[in-house]
């Protein structure tokens, strides 16, 4: 709470001046032990693509940080296996990155060593996951060419929300009306797989597949992919060691004054206060800029301290589940890719979610990786009964060990979609206005795309904004 001692003694003034006394302000440095009040020039929450990559470049530009976020490693979306006992390395989350020069210059001054993205070669076999039974007839050749011709139309859409008044009908219809429309079934298919945790794509809004299967994105399925070595999670490792001590892990923030105006002053113990919870107590940061990367939905946001502005705009957010898993004792056949089908060719052979979207043999021998996508909120058990379902079904054999879950790790919430009508009233201007009020910056998925070369293209804009 952000009244001062002062207030209290005056709506108290009956009670003991003891008692008024003993009030404790948590955002007065003076009721931290020295080493538990952090003051920096900027504070950054959240430890994925985007939070590190902005807490490395302002670091690179030599201004002070702290990195606060809430697991136990940085990382975000990536998800890295290293198999004890062959050594071999697989990604299970993010595949690979755009070969672009935001990216490789990121890469070269985390010193990272890179190569071309090499996927295994795999034979796909369709399958309706209710059932088990084998689909056929699914059109799928990963030709986007009609599909492109159709986003060309929106260039500005890679790096921007700057759409165009007005806004053209075509983006806000559902992907199955566009499809219809436009003759994408042939490739419809191709992009429901690709768009892996954008709800049901058939209804999700044109605009929305647009940011997902995006440029970048058909770039990289040509080739013009990149990873890191032994493997993503090593993007993390070696920020983490750039970053030092100025990184806080199973931490989160639990309350934040910000000032009503952003502040000309750029130094450090600016107008920012976070308290933040640590597994070594309560910290106090006080910092001069805010970069926020967490999902902005309303229930991560609460704690830091919103204007009504931003309680508005972020109240129209809706969001997916998604989970990344890694399984052995499957029962499935060596090198074998199982895509989830349905034999509606009136909707393309694309299945309803919740559901898994693929089970598929990883670079290690008998270890499988599945991917799974809801509109909805499901639970981790109820994720994986439905995908140790799914694995009986598609069973060619008989096996008698127990389905070992290796890995299982939340994407939730994943894309962060608002409603045509939102679109249509100007969310997505009112959302980039909000870019520096209260010296605060907010990146991220939500604000622009999931692909995280764009997305570090997005960050390194704002930090001209954070430094000056």
């Amino acid at each position: 709470m952000k009244t001062a001692p002062i207030l209290l003694l005056s709506l108290y003034a009956g009670l003991s001046p003891v008692l008024a006394v003993n009030v404790r302000d948590d955002f007065d440095a003076q009721n931290y032990p020295s080493g538990d009040v952090i003051t920096r020039d900027v504070a950054v929450i959240g430890g994925g693509a985007t939070g590190t990559y902005g807490a490395v470049k302002l670091r690179d530009a030599g201004k002070s940080v702290v990195l606060v976020e809430k697991e136990g490693l940085l990382g975000g979306h990536v998800n890295s296996y290293t198999d004890p006992s062959t050594g071999v390395s697989i990604d299970y989350g993010v595949q690979a990155f755009w070969n672009i020069s935001v990216t490789r210059d990121y890469f070269a001054l985390l010193n990272l060593t890179t190569g071309l993205y090499q996927p295994t070669p795999l034979t796909r076999f369709y399958a309706d996951f209710q059932t088990g039974a084998p689909v056929e007839g699914v059109r799928s050749s990963f030709n986007f060419s009609a599909y492109a011709a159709q986003l060309e139309k929106y260039p500005q859409l890679l790096y921007s929300w700057d759409l165009p008044s007005p806004i053209p009908e075509d983006l806000l219809l559902p992907f199955g009306a566009f499809i219809q429309k436009y003759n994408l079934g042939d490739e419809a298919f191709d992009v429901y797989f690709s768009a892996q945790g954008v709800s049901n794509i058939l209804d999700e809004l044109t605009v929305h597949v647009f940011k997902f299967i995006d440029e970048s994105f058909l770039s990289s399925v040509s080739g013009n992919a990149i990873v890191p070595t032994p493997n993503n999670a090593e993007i993390y490792a070696k920020a983490s060691a750039y970053l030092g001590d100025d990184v806080l892990l199973s931490s989160t923030v639990v309350a934040a004054k910000r000032p009503a105006n952003s502040s000309s002053s750029s130094s450090s113990g600016g107008g920012i206060r976070l308290i933040v919870q640590t597994p070594t107590g309560k910290k106090l940061i006080k910092a001069s800029k805010l970069l926020i990367s967490i999902p902005p939905l309303l229930s991560n946001t609460a704690p830091f301290d919103l204007s009504p502005t931003e309680q508005t705009l972020f109240s129209h957010w809706r969001s997916t589940d998604y989970y990344t898993m890694l399984l052995r004792n499957t029962g499935l056949p060596a090198g074998a890719q199982f895509a989830n089908a349905n034999a509606s060719t009136a909707t393309y052979n694309i299945p309803l979610l919740p559901a898994a979207y693929q089970i598929t043999e990883t670079r290690i021998p008998g270890l499988f990786y599945a991917w799974y996508g809801s509109p909805v909120r499901v639970t981790e058990d109820e994720v994986k009964e439905d995908v140790s379902s799914v694995i009986a079904r598609l069973q060619n054999a008989t096996t008698t060990a127990a389905l070992e879950f290796v890995e299982f790790r939340s994407h939730t919430p994943f894309k962060l979609v608002v409603d045509a009508g939102a679109i249509g009233d100007g969310f997505y201007g009112e959302l980039e206005a909000i870019q520096g009020q209260r010296d605060t910056w907010w990146t991220g998925a939500a604000f622009m795309s999931h692909d995280a070369s764009v997305l570090y293209n997005f960050t390194q804009a704002l930090l001209p904004g954070i430094i000056g």
